[in-house]
C-alpha cells in the first residue's frame, strides 16, 4: 500500500495539474475565439454550441492529463 506523503503529493500533483490546465485551456479559448471560455447560467450569452465544445475540449484534455499522471504514479512508485 502507498504511503501517506505519497498519497498527499499524489493529489497534491493532480490539483496543480487540473488548475493549470483550466487556465491553459481558457487563454487558448480566449486566443482562438476572442471571448472568456463559455459558461452555464441563467445571464449567459454563450450559445449551446461554444458551451458543448468548451465542455468536451475540457473533458478530453482532463482525462489525458489524469491518465498522464496516473502512468507517471506507477512508474515511480512501483
Amino acid at each position: 500500500d502507498m504511503n501517506p506523503v505519497a498519497k498527499i503529493a499524489i493529489t497534491g500533483a493532480n490539483m496543480a495539474a487540473a488548475a493549470l490546465t483550466s487556465k491553459g485551456l481558457g487563454a487558448a479559448w480566449k486566443r482562438v475565439t476572442g471571448n472568456e471560455p463559455p459558461t452555464i447560467g441563467p445571464e449567459s450569452e454563450d450559445t449551446l454550441r461554444n458551451v458543448i465544445v468548451w465542455t468536451v475540449i475540457t473533458s478530453v484534455v482532463g482525462a489525458l492529463v489524469s491518465v498522464g499522471i496516473a502512468r507517471a504514479q506507477r512508474r515511480f512508485f512501483s
